[in-house]
């Protein structure tokens, strides 16, 4: 299954774009951990992000969605780690997804048009983590808030 190509509208699944979207448990779908393997991290660092991953709220069935971890400033790019979840019963690949940074009311800060067609394709009913570089050039503001979310956008 494809997303994010010009058929875009004619699918129908629930798509999510933050944890405002779940449901209680019985419901809900608890995704797999997995780590691309061109992503070479310590055992340390799995461990932190695999603890990351159980914190974040369970997904309905049929859901695409994607949760920031964290944010690492260098210089005057920042880089948004975040993890891609899929509640789906079968697999799925990105293509070409613009994503964007947010504050806590919704502006945005970042945004940028990210080939994820490199991730290949992430199983069902699992999550991968990622890296997002903004580079200052994707910058809409100066600063970049604590209270930042990283979201798709639809257009």
């Amino acid at each position: 299954m494809s997303l994010f190509n010009k058929g875009i509208n004619e699918r129908k699944v629930w798509l999510a774009s933050n944890e405002d979207d779940v449901l209680k448990e019985a419901d809900a779908v608890q995704t797999a951990l997995l780590f691309h393997e061109d992503w070479h991290i310590s055992k340390q660092e799995e461990y932190v992000y695999r603890f990351h991953h159980q914190q974040l709220p369970l997904l309905k069935p049929n859901q695409i969605s994607i949760s920031g971890v964290k944010l690492v400033r260098e210089e005057e790019d920042v880089i948004a780690i975040a993890f891609l979840r899929n509640s789906l019963e079968k697999p799925i690949r990105f293509e070409v997804v613009n994503i964007l940074l947010v504050d806590g009311s919704g502006r945005a800060l970042a945004k940028k048009a990210f080939d994820l067609s490199v991730l290949g394709e992430v199983p069902a009913r699992s999550s991968i983590a990622w890296q997002f570089l903004f580079e200052e050039h994707d910058r809409l503001t100066e600063l970049i808030p604590d209270d930042w979310q990283i979201v798709f956008e639809w257009t």
